[in-house]
């Protein structure tokens, strides 16, 4: 490859140390797609013959079907994806394949390639993404009725809808979604091909032509546009940077998920029991159920984020323009997005209705313990509603709770005479305030927990997912 300037080979050594094709391989249906767009254009200019541009398509129609079929042979000593295609494509149709690098680099080369790679994976993470939240979704509409102790500080707080608690988790999944659509569009915002090593093509190939070429998607509002500056588009890696940190946002919110479950289905808690297919068992205590998908999502999070520190870390210190650090993104990039994906779709597993499975009744015996005097917030409210001042509401609720705690009683067990033993102001009315259902009915505003509340914001949540 370097014959015309170098006499020596490198050392064996240094071609295993400097060698990518090991991983960026993956990235050779992208090479050639933007290969067949830079030859079409090569034709238009006069640089190609309609023959040799045949001869291209056909060639590379071949090496596709052998790197499916895996009988490609990928060579170390070729660096790399773009060298192992081109030296195949030469190998196949001769001349009309010595030809199609006039004008290009492999600057410019990869890092198209990683744009086109990225942007079909965050449609494929995008995808994902939206499976899970309709899992959710469906676990969130058969818990409507479920009411469970909603947590700060983990100290019980007050009562809320097992579908709210869940939908919470969805609307943070909203975010995640959108947040992949905008590293599609990041990586097809300022299209490399034309830029060359970094000064710009030789050749007056039309920069936009290319762009829209490789717009495979055919999306307007995520339309490919050419870059404006040769000197930035080679040595660009924002597009990666924002998809690495929506894997690792997305990552974050499904690590707080997975901490939910594995607390829920705990001996302590035991409101939901995982099924066979996402838990394992223990090596030597025959009775264990593990809620290993869970944890390995909690544990894989870390993984991801450290990518993304990686990732700004290799950036960091670069000078204009392409420098061979530059190898060192995709590795970060491939792992963070596989590792998103896969997490994504394990707890889409996870909550499919055989394996997220209820415990009202475990549920309805952590409530009915009085356990955390939820019913608190109805005490105070009710005084609000009576004309006292929530301060003096907020200390009067406190006193009620430290005399039944004294007492070892429940505040359903609460009677005319007890609530008159802590302050006057407390009627024999309030008593059948006193139950966690009136205070989830109490939530009626738009993002609370009452029951129809709950049921509209599940149904705009279907209708965002494109459900009936």
């Amino acid at each position: 490859m370097w014959s015309g300037r170098f006499s020596g080979k490198p050392d064996k050594l240094m071609q295993e140390f400097s060698e990518s094709v090991s991983f960026d391989k993956r990235l050779w249906r992208e090479d050639i797609e933007g290969s067949l767009a830079y030859a079409a254009e090569l034709q238009r200019i006069g640089i190609l013959t309609e023959k040799e541009l045949a001869d291209i398509k056909r060639g590379f129609e071949q090496i596709k079907q052998e790197i499916e079929s895996g009988k490609f042979e990928w060579k170390v000593e070729l660096e790399d994806v773009h060298m192992n295609i081109e030296s195949r494509l030469t190998a196949l149709i001769g001349d009309a394949g010595k030809k199609l690098h006039t004008g290009r680099s492999r600057n410019d080369q990869v890092a198209t390639d990683m744009r086109l790679w990225c942007g079909n994976q965050a449609a494929a993470l995008n995808a994902a993404c939206e499976q899970l939240m309709r899992a959710i979704v469906a676990c969130a509409e058969s818990g409507v009725d479920v009411v469970i102790p909603a947590y700060t500080h983990l100290q019980r707080a007050m009562p809320v809808r097992m579908a709210h608690h869940l939908s919470a988790h969805v609307s943070a999944l909203i975010r995640c979604n959108r947040a992949f659509t905008n590293a599609r569009r990041s990586s097809r915002d300022e299209m490399p091909l034309g830029s060359s090593a970094c000064t710009g093509n030789s050749f007056r190939v039309d920069m936009n032509k290319l762009s829209r070429a490789l717009d495979a998607e055919g999306d307007t509002s995520i339309g490919a546009i050419p870059a404006s500056n040769s000197m930035d588009a080679v040595s660009n890696r924002d597009f990666a940077l924002d998809l690495v940190y929506a894997c690792a946002k997305c990552m974050t919110h499904l690590s707080r998920i997975a901490e939910d479950l594995i607390i829920w289905s705990s001996a302590e808690f035991g409101f939901i029991t995982l099924g066979d297919a996402v838990t394992t068992g223990s090596s030597i205590m025959p009775q264990k159920r593990n809620p290993d998908a869970c944890e390995l999502v909690r544990g894989k999070t870390g993984r991801v984020v450290g990518h993304l520190m990686g990732l700004f870390t290799l950036l960091k210190g670069l000078p204009m323009t392409y420098n061979r650090d530059l190898q060192e993104d995709k590795e970060a990039v491939f792992d963070a997005t596989d590792q998103t994906l896969a997490c994504l779709r394990v707890m889409a597993l996870v909550f499919s209705k055989e394996n997220f499975m209820v415990n009202k009744e475990r549920i309805h015996a952590h409530l009915d313990s009085g356990a955390g005097y939820m019913e608190a917030m109805n005490v105070a409210d009710w005084l609000v509603l009576q004309g006292v001042p929530f301060r003096e509401g907020h200390d009067i609720t406190g006193r009620l709770v430290k005399y039944c705690e004294q007492n070892k009683k429940r505040f359903a067990d609460l009677t005319a005479a007890d609530l008159a033993a802590v302050d006057k102001r407390l009627k024999p009315e309030l008593l059948k305030e006193l139950s966690l259902e009136a205070l989830v009915e109490r939530k009626q505003v738009y993002a609370g927990t009452a029951k129809a509340r709950v049921l509209e914001r599940l149904a705009e949540l279907k209708s965002w997912l494109g459900e009936k």
